[in-house]
């Protein structure tokens, strides 16, 4: 019996610091590096450089001042799937940690230094519908549209695997319902914005902590482990992107947009406690947290896009003296773009999660509040791409890449928020049939393979029984995320785009 209530005191102070890490991982979820450029099929296949082209109903998004270039009735919807395949293997331990894995462990034991993968990479809910229409005004045009990140917002990994301390499981949702206008010359220039409500209908994440308590650190395993589950929705918040495009000369067009007002949401949920199935049992009873709740804040910064594209165009040819002349306009039968892109995501630097409720395992004890700093960085990314529409067909063939800078700083790598230096190879083709535009497109992204040496690891095995370094013998803890880190993306894109 008392062995009985030395394991459940352990284990719900366990969980009074496990879920507030686990809030922490929900801001990640949502950060610059969890989107892989780009929504819409046309930018997927030119290697995301579409901030001045933008000739499609995605301007919603890239850039609201070329919706100019849409005039009528039009309506677009566009699909992205993410593939995401990522592993981890967890470095050997060189520091005088209790190192054998059967230690305090009962169960099957798998080997703790064995490479574990996401068993779930594919995302299919990457959808965005926009319809615009100009209502008959010569100067404007007006657009809806809803859609969500172009992202992989589900992970799944062993509860057992040598990863579990960092993160088990995954789901994040992120909605952006927008309202835009545009004002210009369909073919000189243009200028708006789009007013965005963003919401964050849910998010959940659960990992694995340390609840043992005075005991030798334990890299591997542990007896007295606890699964830790938080979930969260924030309500409604307000953002906007403004934009602007201008054609000074034919052959010549600029772009320029970029999200003015950072998107401030406010999750609120609560959080659970759970067993592993690989350390001791408890009751129902024993895991219920009394008044649970919890609350995160979430800041998705600044951001800014600029681009230059040049239009090869076959003129209309000289008429003869007995010819009458017409309007006609020039052809573009083939364009490239550069665009420069800036996300500001320094700004983020601690994420602070306020728990409330009481967890009662023989024991009552309140929740508290935890800061954990991330030190991410800005991002940068340089974009490639253009277009080729063949002669006498209603086919045009789409390629570009591009290069990007990973906001994550050495120490901190971890599996939600895989954001590291990044080159993609993108392609597509895209169809005309009568009014619809049919677009598919490819991109595979590389992601450097990232290493961590324990030594300068600076995610931790969670351990709020005996916190380090006074109850760890003079070390800052057992590190969770020592060892290598492998990632990659693959984006299917296809959209259909109709003028009425």
């Amino acid at each position: 019996m008392e062995m009985l209530k030395y394991c459940a005191n352990l284990r719900f102070r366990a969980a009074i610091l496990t879920v507030p890490l686990l809030g922490l991982m929900a801001q990640n979820a949502f950060a610059g590096g969890f989107e892989v450029p780009d929504n819409g099929a046309q930018s997927v296949g030119r290697g995301n450089a579409f901030t001045a082209k933008a000739d499609d109903l995605t301007a919603l998004a890239h850039n609201p001042g070329a919706l100019i270039k849409s005039k009528g009735a039009n309506l677009l919807y566009s699909h992205n799937v993410v593939h995401a395949p990522q592993s981890f293997t967890r470095q050997a331990t060189n520091m005088p940690y209790n190192k054998i894995p059967t230690d305090s462990y009962t169960g099957t034991t798998p080997d703790p230094l064995a490479t574990v993968s996401n068993q779930t990479p594919w995302f299919a809910l990457g959808g965005m519908l926009v319809g615009s229409y100009d209502f008959g005004l010569k100067n404007w045009v007006f657009a809806a549209g809803v859609y969500g990140p172009s992202a992989a917002g589900h992970q799944e990994w062993p509860v057992d695997g040598g990863q579990r301390w960092m993160l088990t499981k995954m789901d994040a949702l992120m909605v952006f319902y927008s309202l835009a206008a545009a004002y210009g010359v369909e073919d000189k220039f243009g200028i708006g914005v789009t007013a965005q409500i963003v919401s964050q209908p849910s998010t959940q994440l659960s990992l694995v902590v340390d609840g043992d308590n005075g005991s030798a650190l334990a890299p591997y395993y542990k007896g007295a482990e606890i699964e830790s589950t938080l979930k969260l929705s924030a309500p409604p918040t307000f953002s906007a992107i403004v934009g602007g495009w201008w054609r000074p000369v034919d052959n010549l067009e600029i772009g320029a947009s970029g999200r003015v007002i950072p998107v401030n949401l406010n999750g609120t949920g609560n959080f659970t406690i759970a067993d592993t199935g690989t350390g001791a049992q408890f009751t129902q009873a024993q895991l219920t947290v009394i008044g649970s709740s919890a609350a995160l804040q979430l800041v998705l910064p600044p951001t800014a896009h600029f681009g230059i594209r040049y239009r090869g165009l076959d003129r209309p040819r000289e008429l003869a003296e007995d010819e009458t002349p017409t309007e006609q306009k020039a052809i573009e039968r083939w364009d490239i773009e550069l665009d420069f892109a800036y996300e500001a995501w320094s700004m983020l630097k601690d994420f602070n999660v306020d728990l409330q409720g009481q967890i009662q395992l023989f024991a009552k004890a309140d929740a508290q509040p935890v800061t954990v700093p991330k030190r991410w960085k800005d991002t940068y990314s340089l974009r490639l791409g253009g277009s080729y529409n063949i002669a006498n067909t209603p086919i045009g063939l789409l390629a570009g890449t591009f290069v990007e800078s990973g906001a994550v700083p050495q120490g901190y790598q971890n599996l939600d928020f895989p954001s590291y230096n990044r080159l993609g190879l993108n392609g597509g083709v895209k169809v005309k049939a009568g009014p619809v535009d049919i677009t598919a497109a490819y991109s595979h992204v590389f992601q450097e393979t990232q290493t961590v040496d324990e030594t300068y690891a600076k995610v931790f095995q969670q351990r709020p029984v005996a916190p380090c370094p006074v109850g760890c013998g003079g070390f800052a803890g057992v590190p969770a995320n020592a060892g290598v880190f492998t990632s990659s993306f693959d984006i299917i894109s296809a959209s259909a785009a109709i003028k009425f």
